[in-house]
């Protein structure tokens, strides 16, 4: 459970942290010209919001808000992707387009598995909504006691009303 909290506390600050990471590692590592750096100034913010969304879509879900803690899906997938871009921060040469290459498919599998997720559980939390709104809706047929509660006297007061 450890775990899925940490990831669940990491999810909106490797937004900012891991497209700096990228700027610090191209500082640090990479022997490539200027344009490289241009084309990241472009990939860093399509990174940040990339992370926000799958944040948001993984945030949206109940149980994860409830628990505090991503599912197991999450754990993988969001690992997996955030060591891509770690790797491709280290802008080794000709491994650079595979990690680019991998991680574009694994933002794609940690969005759908995150979309799927949210509307598995989405569709779960309305069906006993409605379950529960088809119960209320039927008419309550009195159910017969099984033996009568009383067979002694009955008192009986008639209220008269006077005419005028």
């Amino acid at each position: 459970m450890f775990i899925r909290k940490a990831f669940y506390w990491w999810l909106f600050p490797s937004a900012v942290v891991l497209p700096a990471w990228l700027l610090i590692g191209w500082a640090a590592f990479s022997q490539g010209s200027g344009w490289s750096f241009l084309g990241l100034l472009v990939l860093c913010p399509i990174l940040f919001l990339a992370m926000l969304v799958v944040g948001g879509i993984v945030m949206a879900r109940r149980s994860v808000r409830e628990r505090r803690a991503v599912s197991w899906w999450d754990v993988l997938l969001i690992a997996l992707w955030d060591l891509t871009i770690v790797g491709f921060g280290f802008f080794i040469p000709g491994a650079t387009g595979w990690f680019a290459v991998l991680g574009i498919l694994l933002f794609i599998a940690t969005f759908w598995v995150a979309l799927w997720e949210l509307l598995r559980e989405t569709r779960t939390r309305v069906q006993a909504t409605f379950a529960a709104y088809e119960r209320a809706a039927r008419p309550q047929v009195p159910s017969e006691p099984a033996t009568p509660v009383d067979h002694g006297e009955y008192i009986v007061i008639e209220e008269r009303r006077d005419r005028d």
